[in-house]
């Protein structure tokens, strides 16, 4: 039984482990395999993955392309893929109102440009805020997936051998513990993101002006009243 217990949680921490590796892409081409800790708004701030413990190096936004966190989202860095007049056409505008919604940010349209543009803007304007929410939710989605896994394993090793052993006590406890602080930590990053919205709607889309444009449509031509 011990060695049982050992190899799943081995097993859990080792996923645990592939997930927390980022990886930078440079514009000259070279991939490293990172940690990332701050994406300022000139500098990235990271730590190589093969020496987590070593120092911290830095590296100027403008030699970057793009960044792909461990939990899957692709953060992007040329101006040109990033920011420019159709994006802003396809979104919406700058000005649009910034909405939260099923963890990610948009402005003007809950579409791929709505989500680009709310990107460029809230790394610009919140950028220690909004990785911070970030790595919180990532945090909290990792810790709640480990948490619920161990529970579940525990519970059903229970169930087959009739009998709640020393080790699928602990293996249940820690996965309760784990569900526990992970589901606070996401709450947490999806608060500090609605303050974003929000901060951002009342400083800037509330300058908003309403507006009648003419133009095409799904079904056709149509007026739109934009506010």
């Amino acid at each position: 039984m011990r060695r049982t217990l050992t190899f799943i949680l081995c097993m859990l921490f080792g996923v645990f482990a592939a997930q927390a590796q980022d990886r930078i892409y440079f514009i000259d081409s070279q991939v490293v395999n990172a940690v990332v800790d701050e994406v300022g708004h000139d500098l990235v701030y990271y730590r190589l993955y093969e020496n987590q413990n070593g120092p911290v190096y830095s590296t100027p936004v403008a030699d970057i392309s793009k960044i792909i966190y461990h939990e899957g989202h692709e953060q992007n860095f040329l101006a040109g893929s990033i920011f420019n007049e159709d994006l802003l056409k396809n979104a919406g505008g700058q000005t649009g109102t910034m909405r939260f919604v099923n963890g990610k940010l948009y402005i003007g349209s809950r579409t791929y440009y709505g989500a680009q543009q709310a990107e460029y803007v809230v790394f610009n304007m919140y950028g220690d805020d909004y990785f911070m929410a970030r790595q919180r939710r990532g945090w909290g989605h990792t810790l709640t997936w480990l948490g619920a896994s161990m529970f579940s394993l525990a519970t059903l090793a229970a169930a087959i051998n009739l009998e709640l052993e020393p080790g699928m006590a602990l293996l249940m406890g820690a996965g309760a513990v784990g569900m526990g602080a992970g589901i606070p930590l996401i709450c947490s990053g999806n608060k500090i993101m609605k303050g974003i919205a929000a901060d951002y709607n009342s400083r800037i889309a509330s300058s908003r002006q309403p507006e009648l444009t003419f133009g095409p449509c799904r079904s056709g031509v149509g007026l739109a009243l934009n506010f």
